[in-house]
Formats: structure tokens, sequence, C-alpha cells
């Protein structure tokens, strides 16, 4: 018999079906077992004297154990889930958990972690993953319909993609040097050379970044988005407001109010106007060492004036000065996009020209010998281009309103955590 999932059993229909044993009653005369799949939760329901072959297995069976049930899906009013309950014909018990558990709805976030496996169990966090695969497919979706070429960069690099310290080595590629790659920033820009056009890549990413906030990972995946035959950054921004309202607006239609709408456009400011708003509007000085961006404190506030004045979850900045962005940023035509009060997008237009490109890396510090595979590409002409990444850990945690992107990524990779 094919197996039947416990969201479409219909009453009066013979079913099998599988899943793990989420609670188990067992009293002198009946037997009632809540059995879990991905789709939902039914009742079996044993009467020992009738069922005394069946009534013996479950005598041996503990919560989390895994059960493949065949039975009559019968209608019973009496029963909170869904009215029906299963009386079964046979029950095997696949697997029997250990009595105890590890953990429990109240462990702690890192004991958690040590089991994921377990904690992603409970429904809601299985819903997180269902979410995020939608939003992929749906990325994907608008940006295929809308001209972009799919690309897989080398996560296996010979240069740092940002040019700086914060980069995972790899000790031994045949004797060269060799890094894990940050981003796939200069290979997007490369494919622009190359003429695609538009391009995207939805892959992993390494930052060697000691950092613990609720918001970073050493290793996590991003959507990368590259356009060409732009006029300015603004163009780049437009085509991301048309992408995330899309596709969310998308997930809305498929969860419902888990994932809000977005009803209203996405206001601009310059960090000008932030540092001004925050000052006056929120009484908040920057800290000195955080001037040139924004620090977390500032994106939560500059998020709820946005929320206040434009009814909007999200807020382009714009014109950050040149010296606090990527070597291969043109000028101020940057922008960071923040989405509920954490930054989520950094994008600009890319410097195209050769000799400026070049001058950018000498004053960024770096040596331009290290960087001329790079350079390379920029000699045979190259069209102006921009774009922007957004790592899904920290989107899907936004939209969700979950505390950390250590709930919405699978398995989470930080400075302390390498397992499991």
């Amino acid at each position: 018999m094919e197996r039947t999932l416990i969201k479409n059993i219909q009453a009066g229909e013979k079913v099998k079906i599988a899943g793990f044993v989420e609670n188990l009653r067992n009293k002198s005369a009946m037997q009632f077992i809540v059995l879990r799949d991905i789709s939902g939760k039914v009742q079996i329901t044993v009467e020992k004297a009738k069922l005394p072959e069946i009534a013996k297995i479950i005598d041996g069976v503990t919560v989390e154990s895994v059960l493949t049930v065949t039975g009559l899906a019968v209608k019973n009013d009496y029963v909170k889930l869904g009215g029906l309950e299963i009386i079964p014909d046979t029950v095997t018990v696949d697997s029997v958990a250990e009595a105890v558990l590890p953990i429990d709805k109240e462990s702690g976030l890192d004991l958690r972690l040590d089991y994921r496996w377990l904690d992603l169990r409970d429904p809601q966090k299985t819903q997180t993953f269902q979410v995020q695969t939608a939003l992929e497919r749906y990325l994907v979706d608008w940006l295929t319909d809308h001209g972009f070429i799919k690309i897989h960069t080398p996560k296996i690099t010979a240069i740092s993609s940002e040019g700086g310290s914060e980069v995972f080595e790899i000790k031994n590629y045949f004797g060269n040097p060799a890094y894990l790659t940050q981003s796939p920033q200069l290979y997007k820009q490369m494919s622009m050379m190359a003429g695609f056009d538009r391009t995207f890549e939805i892959g992993e990413c390494y930052r060697a970044e000691s950092s613990f906030t609720s918001r970073h990972a050493t290793e996590f995946t991003a959507l990368d988005v590259e356009i060409s035959h732009i006029e300015s950054h603004h163009d780049v921004m437009d085509l991301e407001e048309a992408l995330l309202t899309a596709v969310l607006n998308q997930l809305h239609t498929q969860f419902g109010d888990l994932v809000p709408a977005v009803t209203a456009k996405f206001p601009h400011l310059t960090l000008n106007e932030v540092y001004r708003i925050l000052r006056e509007e929120k009484r908040y000085a920057m800290p000195k060492a955080a001037l040139g961006d924004i620090d977390p404190d500032g994106e939560r506030l500059i998020g709820e004036y946005v929320k206040e004045k434009y009814q909007s979850d999200f807020v382009f900045i714009t014109d950050y000065p040149h010296a606090a962005r990527a070597f291969y940023t043109m000028g101020d035509r940057s922008f960071d996009l923040i989405y509920k009060g954490v930054e989520i997008t950094s994008g600009a237009q890319r410097e195209h020209r050769y000799e400026q490109l070049k001058q950018n890396i000498i004053d960024k510090g770096i040596n331009p010998e290290h960087m001329q595979e790079y350079l390379e590409f920029f000699r045979y002409g190259a069209p102006t281009h921009g774009g922007f990444a957004i790592g899904l850990a920290r989107l899907m945690a936004r939209m969700l309103d979950l505390p950390t992107v250590k709930e919405s990524c699978f398995i989470f990779r930080g400075p302390t955590r390498l397992k499991p």
C-alpha cells in the first residue's frame, strides 16, 4: 500500500501512514497515540481487548519513536485533530527513540543547536524551511522570467573577493595559496564582461569574522545579482525593490500572515538624512567608530522611524562615503537595504573603468599585482554594471521575526560552532 500523508487522510479510507510519536497515552483499556508527519498529526486509537497484539507492540513505544501504521480512518467528533482517528490493522515500529530526550521546549538555543535534528522536528521550525524553499523558488522564477542567467561560481579562489583579511585560507591547495570565497562578487562582474547582461547566483559564502551577533555567520547562503548597462545605482535599487515586492507577496499568498504582504514603496534616505533623523527625531548619537555606516542600534531606530512615517518595513540608505565601501564601488553610488531594522543588502554601481578601478585598489592599501587577474576583466571592454547581495538567512530571520540567523539556518556555522 502506498503511504498517505496525514493531511490527505479521508474518513472511510484504508490508509498507510508513517511518522514520529508525538504523544502517547496508555490507559487501562485504551491506547492513544498522536502520530506526526511532515504534513500534520492524527490520533491512532487502540482498544486493548480487541487488538491485543497491537497493544503489546505499543507498550514498547516511546515518544519520538517512528511508526508505520495501516488502518481505517474513522470520523470521531470527539477527537480534536481534525475529527478523525485511525483504527489500526498493523503497527510496525521502525525505530524506538531513547526514553529520555536530550532537549525539550524549554532548552536553551545552544543545546538545541547541538541536537538540531531533534529541534527541527517542531512543526513551526519545519515551516521555516518550507517558507525558505518557496522563497528560493520564487526568486529564481522571477529572475529567470526577467531575463537573468543563473551562474555557479567557484568557492575556491586564488584571491580574496573583498580584498580584506576575513578569509579562510586553504592550507594545502596543491602547493598554491587558495581561499574560500567571501562572495561571488568578482565572478559576477566577470559575467558582465562576458556579455551575460543579467546574472544571479544562490550559493555559499564564507567569512572569517569573529562575530557573535544575531545576524552574522561564518558560512551562509546568499543571493547575488548583477546587471549591465545601468545609469546609476538607482537602477539596481529599482530592480531589487521589484524583486522583493513580487516575491514576498507571493509568499504572503501561500503562507498568509506568516509573511506580511508588501504594500508600500521603499523609501530612500541618504546617509546624512539618516544621521539627522537619528539625532533630531530619535535623540541618538552615532558612535564615532560607526560613522560612515550605521550601527545596529541606528538601524533599528531608523527602521522604527520608517515604519511610523512611511508604513514600510523597508528603507534604502544611499550615498555612503567611498572610503567606507569596497574597492569595486563607483564613488558614493552605493546603498544598503534595511528590513525591519536590520541591514539585509549591500549594493552599488561598480567601477568599470580600468585605471580608476586600479587606483581604487591602491587607495585601499591592496597591492594591485595581487588583483591582476581581476583587473584583466576590465581591459577588453567593460559595460557599466551594478548589483547587490542578500543573505538568505538574514532575510528569513527578519521576514519571520526570528531572533537570530541561528534559527533560520538549517545548520549554523559560527566562530565557536563547527558541529553538528
